[in-house]
C-alpha cells in the first residue's frame, strides 16, 4: 500500500468516524459480516490461541476473540484514531495486557514475530492496491486460521465502485477502494498451504475462512 493510500486512510478513518462506529458497536454489536466471520472462526475453536487482527478498527474482533477464549493478540491498523479507540476498548474490557497495538502499514511494519494462530482481515483487502503483497504476507503469518471479509467481484459491486470512490475524491483524499478478483486472492492463499473451510456471501461481501 503506497504512502498516499496510508495518508488517505488516516484522513478517511479519523477520530470522528471511529467514535461514530464505536457508538453503533456499543448499541448493536459487530456488523453482520464481522459477526459471520467471528462465528465461523469460533466454531472452529479459538481457546488458547493468539491472533493478529490486521486493520483491527475499533477492536470488535479482538474483544470477541478474547471473550471467546483467545489468550492474546496484536492489532495493526493504518489509522491512529482507530488504534486509540481500540486501546480504550481493550482497557474497558480488561484486555489491556492481552493486546499489542501497532500503527502503520501492515505490509511494511509486520515481521515474523507477528505470526499468530488466527489472522483476520475484515474489509482490509479492499483498501490495498497491491493485493499480492498484502495477502502473501498475511496468509504466511497464519499458523492455523486465516479469515477474511472482502468485496465480491461481481458486476453489481463493480458498478458501484466509482460511486464508492467518489466521496474520497471529492474530499481530496488519495484513499481508494479496490475490488480484487476472488480467484487471484484465493490463489495466493492456497499457494501458502491453506484450504478453504468456510465461505458465505452477502449482497456485496464475501466471508471466507481458511485453515492450515
Amino acid at each position: 500500500m503506497g504512502s498516499c493510500q496510508c495518508q488517505g486512510i488516516e484522513n478517511m478513518f479519523d477520530e470522528k468516524t471511529a467514535r461514530r462506529e464505536l457508538k453503533k458497536y456499543h448499541k448493536k454489536g459487530p456488523v453482520k459480516t464481522t459477526r459471520m466471520l467471528l462465528d465461523a472462526v469460533k466454531k472452529i475453536g479459538v481457546k488458547g490461541m493468539d491472533f493478529l487482527d490486521i486493520g483491527g478498527g475499533i477492536g470488535a474482533i479482538q474483544n470477541d476473540l478474547l471473550n471467546g477464549g483467545a489468550v492474546k493478540g496484536t492489532n495493526i491498523d493504518a489509522s491512529k484514531a482507530y488504534i486509540e479507540v481500540a486501546k480504550e476498548e481493550a482497557n474497558n474490557n480488561g484486555f489491556s495486557v492481552k493486546v499489542k497495538f501497532k500503527h502503520g502499514d501492515f505490509t511494511t511494519i509486520a515481521t515474523d514475530e507477528d505470526s499468530a494462530d488466527i489472522v483476520t482481515l475484515d474489509k482490509v483487502i479492499c483498501c490495498y492496491d497491491d493485493i499480492y503483497v498484502l495477502v502473501e504476507l498475511s496468509s504466511k503469518l497464519a499458523r492455523k486460521i486465516y479469515a477474511v471479509v472482502y468485496p465480491r467481484d461481481v458486476w453489481w459491486v463493480k458498478l458501484a465502485l466509482p460511486i464508492m470512490n467518489l466521496y474520497p475524491k471529492i474530499k481530496g483524499s488519495p484513499f481508494r477502494v479496490f475490488i480484487h478478483p476472488t480467484k487471484k486472492v484465493e490463489e495466493i492463499i492456497f499457494n501458502n498451504g491453506l484450504k478453504r473451510a468456510f465461505y458465505k456471501t452477502t449482497f456485496a461481501w464475501q466471508i471466507a475462512v481458511f485453515m492450515r
